[in-house]
C-alpha cells in the first residue's frame, strides 16, 4: 500500500488556509443582511423607567435610557449605539452600546470606572447573550443605564 504524506508545511499552510474560511464565514455570519433592526424604543413610560427616561429593547435585551437619546446610525461601526443626537456614530461619548458577549473583550471587568482621560463614565454589564456598555459624563447615569439592563421577560438568560 502506498500512503501519500504531506509535509509539515503543506499542512500548516491547509491549516491556515482553513483557518482563514472559517474566519471567513464567522465574520459573514454576523454581518448577514435581513439582520432584525437592531434596537427599538419599547415603552417611553415602562415600569421601571422614571420620567424623562425610556426603554430600548435589542434582541431580548431591555435598557432604560434617557428620553433625549435616540439611535445613531451604526453602519460605520461595529456596534449598535444610541446616544444623543448629533454624537459620533462610533464615539465614546455619551450613550448605550450592545456587544455580542462572545466576542466582547473588555480590558476590565463589570461595573462604572472612570474615563481614560478622566472626562466622563463608563462601564458595562452582562444581559444574556450581550455586554451592554455604558458611557456619559455623569457617573449616575451611567450606573443608572447598566442597572436597568435585563433579558426581556419570558427569555432565556443565555
Amino acid at each position: 500500500m502506498t500512503f501519500l504524506t504531506a509535509s509539515r508545511g503543506a499542512r500548516s499552510l491547509a491549516l491556515a488556509a482553513a483557518g482563514v474560511v472559517l474566519l471567513a464565514v464567522v465574520l459573514i455570519w454576523f454581518r448577514a443582511p435581513g439582520e432584525p433592526r437592531p434596537a427599538a424604543v419599547v415603552s417611553s413610560a415602562a415600569p421601571s423607567a422614571r420620567p424623562g427616561w425610556q426603554t430600548i429593547e435589542y434582541r431580548g435585551v431591555q435598557v432604560d435610557i434617557p428620553s433625549a437619546w435616540e439611535r445613531v446610525d451604526p453602519s460605520d461601526c461595529e456596534f449598535k449605539q444610541w446616544a444623543l443626537p448629533g454624537s459620533s456614530p462610533c464615539g465614546r461619548t455619551e450613550g448605550v452600546a450592545f456587544y455580542g458577549s462572545a466576542l466582547f473583550d473588555p480590558a476590565h471587568g463589570p461595573g462604572v470606572r472612570r474615563d481614560a482621560d478622566g472626562a466622563g463614565w463608563g462601564g458595562y454589564v452582562y444581559a444574556g447573550d450581550y455586554a451592554v456598555s455604558a458611557s456619559d459624563t455623569d457617573r449616575e447615569v451611567v450606573q443608572r443605564l447598566l442597572d436597568s439592563a435585563r433579558v426581556t421577560a419570558g427569555r432565556s438568560p443565555h
